[in-house]
């Protein structure tokens, strides 16, 4: 009902707080009605369902794994919050196929001039 109906949520409160009127159960009946009330604006499962939305999580995770995990987590690694952050933001614009349309965006925060010191001789010019 929650998944397949749009007024879903709205039945199954309905039926739960039937329910707690006449159970013995009252107390888990009272904090299930709580929680559906509470994030009944996250149950919106067939509304998602008709434009083609995911309405689970394993999206989410499948891009934790794929962005973070298998970037980040590799044996003996440490980052910074500063260097984790500009690692995502990179790994995650190349996943997405979005990093030419976002490079003109952030550019100027990790782009940065490097400039050699006076007394190094740059190997290009001996080639």
């Amino acid at each position: 009902m929650l998944r397949d109906e749009p007024e879903g949520v709205d039945k199954v409160l309905g039926a739960l707080c039937r329910l707690r009127t006449r159970s013995p159960r009252r107390q888990a009946l009272h904090a299930a009605v709580s929680y559906f009330r509470e994030h009944r604006h996250r149950m919106r499962s067939a509304h998602l369902r008709a434009h083609n939305l995911p309405i689970g999580s394993g999206v989410v995770e499948a891009a934790c794994k794929t962005v973070v995990s298998q970037r980040l987590k590799r044996s003996g690694m440490r980052w910074r919050v500063a260097g984790g952050q500009a690692m995502l933001t990179f790994r995650s614009l190349c996943q997405s196929e979005r990093f030419e349309q976002a490079w003109p965006l952030l550019a100027g925060t990790y782009q940065h001039e490097v400039r050699l010191p006076q007394k190094v001789i740059a190997l290009s010019e001996h080639r």
